[in-house]
């Protein structure tokens, strides 16, 4: 197995993989990466039966294959496209293979053809690598200096381009102004369908034959040949010199050439995975603004109260959310919950909790009801399995009263004047679902002048670090003793919480409210 470096400081060296072990950019692991982008143990090559699998060891800049994000592992393919932070490989069977290795189909059309006067392979590859050396670095700009080459040395060809016959759509062609015929294009796809392992030729014989069944007489010779598991090369030829494309040209002697095209290939793939990705994070920047958007701001009186809160997603968007209004001049609501799992699906059903709530607040009495009437609304749109957890508080502010109800949620955490904390003893319940009936209950607990009361959802209590170990209850008293104000506990409680996890957010989404009453 090769991973070729394509892009990144060690642009140009190829690795050879030969045992299970470490891609990063500690010069100790199995296979090191001088790049400043690569984690010191980013990911790790696994052999298996099918072949070398690839993991991912919670690198910072995470491990892509073919611009997806890489979850767990994966078997490597013959062309996949590997980025490491901003350092792109790409996955090769055949490198030092290429000049030995038996091909499927070439035995077959080299006796069917006529061999050629002189090898093309040996002014083929030359030709190829020095136009790639002139070229800029732009893929699409070495594309077609490649396939002006093959044009050029391939008498009677008037065509080339690269095709990805699984989408049906040219990646690059010479000559630019050029259009490869619609008929080529289909037929090349439905051979390299039929057998993209192989090449196929076809003569004048075959081009009249199907003319005749399709009524295109327009038809011209066409090589079609398979650059990897996605992508062909087809060479269309026409004129006095027709006939000579088909006698001239043997598989073998393009098996350097195949490699050589492997390398824009790459490029453009990695400049079409780069744009999905530009694509999809602008659409997860605008989903996460109006995320935001949907998430309430404390109201400018609260009676003298004061209020702290934060709100960390894991991902760009997700699954927490928070509901703070008042009813009245001296009630605050206080709602804050998590809805199972992450990222997309879980900022969908987070946004439909929070328009319920906005709906149903100024209706409903106290916090009981309140989660009670969720749960109704709720109960037709979660999918089978999924749940939300929430604390509902409403909170007199001119007692300090506060009436809560849990559904499955962490109950609130009181931390009186003598900076003492309280675990309030109160029934979490259970989760808000699908195929549920929760026990909701109202329970009761009061705020003395100087008490502050700390929400959080389970991002705090569960954190872990690197160590599989848990921020836990401890660490999370330690902050609420050593601090005063609401606004100083959020601060320091979120800032030791991500120390603790060791990154710059937590592995799950992650809220704090603090509300404190004044003294």
């Amino acid at each position: 197995m090769y991973l070729v470096v394509l892009s990144g400081k060690a642009q140009g060296r190829v690795i050879t993989i030969e045992r299970d072990g470490v891609i990063g950019r500690d010069p100790g692991v199995t296979y090191p990466i001088d790049d400043p982008t690569v984690s010191r143990r980013h990911a790790e090559v696994i052999a298996s039966a099918d072949g070398w699998r690839l993991r991912d060891l919670g690198s910072a800049n995470g491990t892509e294959i073919n611009g997806s994000r890489l979850i767990g592992d994966r078997l490597l393919r013959e062309g996949d496209v590997v980025g490491l932070g901003r350092a792109t490989l790409v996955y090769n069977q055949q490198l030092a293979a290429t000049s030995t290795a038996p091909s499927p189909v070439g035995q077959t059309m080299e006796r069917t053809l006529m061999p050629p006067a002189k090898p093309l392979k040996d002014e083929l590859a030359p030709a190829l690598m020095a136009a790639l050396q002139q070229a800029s670095n732009d893929p699409q700009a070495q594309a077609v200096a490649l396939l002006e080459v093959i044009v050029k040395l391939l008498p009677g060809a008037l065509r080339a381009s690269l095709v990805d016959w699984r989408a049906g759509w040219a990646l690059a062609r010479y000559p630019r102004d050029g259009d490869m015929s619609r008929n080529a294009l289909f037929r090349a796809m439905s051979l390299l369908k039929a057998d993209s392992a192989g090449a196929v030729v076809w003569s004048q014989d075959e081009v009249r034959r199907l003319a005749a069944q399709i009524a295109a007489p327009d038809l011209e010779p066409l090589i079609a040949l398979p650059v990897d598991d996605k992508v062909g090369l087809l060479v269309e030829g026409g004129g006095q010199q027709e006939t000579q494309v088909v006698q001239r040209i043997a598989l073998a002697d393009f098996r350097e050439a195949m490699l050589l095209l492997r390398i824009p290939v790459s490029g453009i793939r990695m400049q079409t995975a780069a744009g999905s990705r530009k694509l999809r994070d602008a659409d997860l920047r605008l989903a996460q603004r109006i995320q935001m958007r949907l998430l309430s701001k404390p109201p400018a009186d609260l009676n003298g109260f004061e209020m702290a809160l934060s709100y960390t997603p894991a991902l760009m968007i997700g699954g927490d959310f928070y509901h703070i209004e008042k009813r009245g001049a001296d009630e605050l609501v206080v709602v804050i919950g998590d809805v199972s799992g992450k990222g997309i699906s879980a900022s969908l059903y987070m946004a439909y909790v929070v328009a319920d709530l906005r709906l149903l607040i100024p209706n409903v009495p106290g916090p009981a009801e309140l989660l009670i009437e969720l749960q109704e609304a709720m109960a037709p749109v979660l999918e089978t399995g999924m749940f939300a957890t929430v604390c509902a508080v409403y909170i007199d502010l001119q007692s300090g009263l506060c009436r809560v109800a849990l559904a499955g949620h962490s109950p609130p955490v009181l931390r009186s004047a003598t900076r003492k904390v309280i675990e309030m003893g109160l029934d979490p319940g259970s989760p808000l679902g699908a195929e549920s009936t929760p026990n909701l209950r109202e329970q009761r607990l009061q705020l003395a002048p100087g008490d502050c009361l700390l929400m959080t959802t389970d991002g705090v209590d569960e954190g872990e670090n690197d160590k599989r170990e848990p921020y836990g209850k401890k660490r999370r008293d330690q902050v609420l003793t050593s601090c005063e104000s609401p606004a100083e506990i959020n601060e320091a409680l979120r800032k030791s919480l991500l120390e603790f996890v060791g990154k710059d957010r937590s592995t799950d989404d992650l809220t704090i409210i603090c509300i404190g009453r004044p003294k």
